[in-house]
């Protein structure tokens, strides 16, 4: 598990919000949880972790050379069930014959895959999957890994209750807050620097959770799914899915859900469509998706938006985090729900079109 740039703390090019560190004696107990000493751990900012503290690991290794890991320590307000749940996810898609790799975690000291700290947060080590996180580069091959993925989250058998509430649940996405909490967090003066897309926000949540009510008679198909998988937690090495990462947030939901969440970061591009199509190409070789699903992925592409915001509200009054991570995101967050609700049919028209291109194609083979 890695994002390949390093950024010295606190340099220009490094995220303004949403980038955590940690307290030096906790991150030497972290290390030394799954390191001996002679190995000698040196850290170094990394520029992921937007909810928690990801940091590079050089170890000396046995052939003299550095050994590189990724260090994971969690902010997730102590809730100890979502991480071992996380690593419950891993475990079972270790064995599954993926083109892609999924993170591995080093074991501890103890044999552990994670470990709980003094301060009461989780931590583990990761190896390290090479690539560079794939952004805008790759649209129809990280569609192709997302729909790979998909499908095999979809075999998973987990005798385990989610401690991440599905997306339908909107209210649930954070421990810390609640629908009535939600809108009165959004109405205080702090958020005025972003008041016009704020209270666009808003008033597209509360259509939503109209239409949530709607789509649950509907039946659509749930089963395991990743949750973020967004092209920020993607890697590549060239034009080649390497890894997938950050498993933090599975959940049983909507099998579309899976869709929406990728395409939630393309309709935010200067020119959507295209990447968006490609992605679809790419989605349809291994995904599966039904008319009815096709229909209401607009809203579910908007839903994740909403589902960021209040998780970000959650962060805020939690302590996680200050509000700045949602008002720095809220115009980029309106953009994209403008966007999508323009653009409707002809999302849906291209799903369809591309599902039923491959089925066509796979039937004739």
């Amino acid at each position: 598990l890695a994002k390949s740039a390093t950024i010295p703390a606190g340099a220009p090019g490094g995220p303004k919000q949403g980038y955590h560190t940690v307290e030096e004696d906790i991150r030497k107990e972290a290390l030394s949880l799954f390191f001996p000493p002679e190995a000698e751990p040196r850290v170094a900012p990394t520029t992921g972790g937007v909810n928690n503290v990801v940091e590079r690991v050089f170890v000396k290794g046995k052939d003299g050379k550095e050994d590189q890991y990724i260090l994971r320590i969690y902010n997730n307000g102590g809730m100890s069930e979502k991480v071992v749940f996380e690593h419950a996810i891993l475990a079972q898609l270790a064995p599954q014959p993926l083109s892609i790799q999924v993170p591995r975690t080093l074991p501890s000291k103890n044999g552990r895959p994670h470990e709980l700290l003094s301060n009461g947060a989780e931590c583990c080590v990761f190896y390290v999957i090479p690539g560079e996180l794939a952004k805008t580069t790759s649209p129809k091959e990280v569609g192709r890994a997302t729909g790979e993925l998909n499908s095999a989250m979809g075999k998973l058998k987990l005798d385990m209750e989610a401690p991440i509430a599905p997306y339908f649940e909107l209210f649930k996405v954070h421990h810390a807050i609640s629908e009535e909490l939600f809108y009165q967090e959004m109405a205080k003066p702090e958020l005025d620097v972003a008041r016009e897309p704020i209270d666009y926000l808003v008033e597209q949540t509360k259509i939503l959770t109209g239409k949530i009510q709607e789509f649950l008679k509907l039946g659509l198909p749930q089963q395991w799914i990743h949750g973020d998988l967004h092209y920020d937690n993607v890697l590549v090495v060239g034009d080649r899915v390497s890894g997938l990462l950050d498993f933090e947030f599975c959940s049983y939901d909507w099998r579309a859900m899976e869709l929406a969440v990728a395409l939630s970061k393309y309709v935010g591009e200067d020119d959507p469509m295209p990447p968006t199509l490609d992605f679809l190409e790419g989605y349809a070789m291994h995904g599966q998706l039904t008319d009815l699903e096709a229909e209401c992925i607009p809203d579910l592409i908007n839903l994740r938006i909403a589902s960021n915001a209040v998780y970000f509200t959650g962060r805020a009054v939690g302590k996680e985090d200050s509000i700045e991570a949602l008002t720095s995101r809220a115009a980029q967050y309106a953009k994209r729900v403008r966007w999508v609700n323009a653009n409707r049919e002809k999302l849906v028209g291209a799903i369809k079109d591309k599902m039923a291109a491959i089925a066509k194609s796979k039937a004739m083979a």
